[in-house]
């Protein structure tokens, strides 16, 4: 079987590489200006709501154990950004507050927090260093 394809198909071909390209780039072009996130996974929207409260506070406790540990907030935020919430041993069911315990993964740093969210405040209550 021998097929023979038109010449006019290969122009179209081409047409149409050089046109998704163009359109690629300019949409490259947009996107890369726009700082969009998907946060549509329960994990990722939990850390963001938790990251977007007015204010983020320690117990004294935790404030302790992070002069201690030399822990600084940078390492707190690594959690809010790249940890993993076991919401099988988390408490979303007090309202209004939530408790979630978020566990390290690669990217973030090797501590396991416990955070009660409430409506403005997000408290750090407890904090656990992994070796």
């Amino acid at each position: 079987m021998n097929i023979k394809l038109p010449v006019d198909f290969f122009k179209r071909l081409g047409y149409f590489l050089v046109g998704l390209t163009i359109g690629l780039f300019v949409l490259n072009y947009f996107m890369s200006k726009k700082s969009a996130n998907f946060d549509y996974l329960p994990n990722a929207r939990t850390l963001k709501s938790i990251r977007n409260k007015a204010h983020f506070e320690y117990t004294p406790e935790v404030a302790d154990l992070m002069q201690q540990h030399q822990i600084d907030s940078v390492a707190i935020q690594s959690m809010l950004y790249y940890g993993k919430i076991k919401f099988n041993k988390s408490n979303r069911g007090k309202a209004p507050c939530h408790t979630y315990l978020i566990e390290p993964t690669k990217k973030s740093a090797p501590i396991s927090i416990t955070i009660k969210r409430c409506d403005s405040v997000a408290t750090l209550i407890k904090l656990e260093v992994k070796k």
